[in-house]
């Protein structure tokens, strides 16, 4: 079980430094909203992240004993998966913009629907979601208890990563240099294309027809 919530872990972590409008609008926010406008805001992210989560995992679950859209859905996740990683490699670096402060009163319903409508309106996000859990019950052949602990890893590490986001946003802000930014859009989009492979190889030996 250990390395299930090791794996869950290591997802998390990748998810947490994809570069995406996410990432930029997270620490946009909170420099000039403030620390609870992000808390808030990160705290509807990843209500957006189960939601998808969830609707995944009865997805797959659904045609798990039919072998002929098995095949086909570790091919799509695959694809999913390597084309996010791609997209990765060559994404372009992203400035973010100075703007004034503002100090007024923090709303947390609006603050939450910003974050939950930002990551639930882009299909990219449902899609890559389609792909990790591809991934976890048909190339690593997960039970539902395995599958529990290493997508809670995956928004636990999430939350907390989210979380210091917002606690750093001034930090942070000074360091996403260009350089930076185009190393860790590598290093993802690396990984991504490796664990891409290995459902494609999954697909391919373990559905012959």
């Amino acid at each position: 079980m250990l390395a299930v919530i090791s794996k869950g872990i290591l997802f998390g972590l990748l998810l947490a430094v994809m570069l995406g409008p996410v990432f930029f609008a997270l620490i946009q926010n909170s420099i000039i909203k403030g620390f609870k406008a992000g808390i808030y805001m990160a705290i509807g992210i990843a209500v957006a992240d189960t939601s998808y989560i969830f609707l995944m995992y009865f997805g797959v679950k659904l045609f798990q004993n039919n072998d002929v859209v098995s095949f086909w859905m570790g091919v799509l996740g695959g694809l999913i998966i390597l084309i996010s990683g791609i997209l990765s490699v060559r994404k372009k670096t992203i400035h973010l913009e100075s703007q004034e402060v503002n100090t007024q009163k923090t709303n947390f319903f609006k603050q939450f629907a910003k974050g939950f409508i930002l990551n639930g309106i882009n299909p990219f996000v449902l899609l890559y979601w389609l792909g990790v859990m591809t991934l976890v019950t048909k190339s690593y052949g997960y039970t539902q208890t395995e599958v529990i602990v290493f997508f809670s890893g995956i928004i636990g590490t999430l939350i907390i990563t989210d979380f210091s986001k917002v606690a750093l946003s001034h930090r942070l802000r000074t360091w996403v240099t260009p350089k930076r930014l185009n190393v860790l859009n590598k290093i993802v989009g690396v990984a991504l294309i490796l664990f891409s492979f290995r459902l494609f190889y999954h697909a391919v030996e373990h559905y012959n027809f």
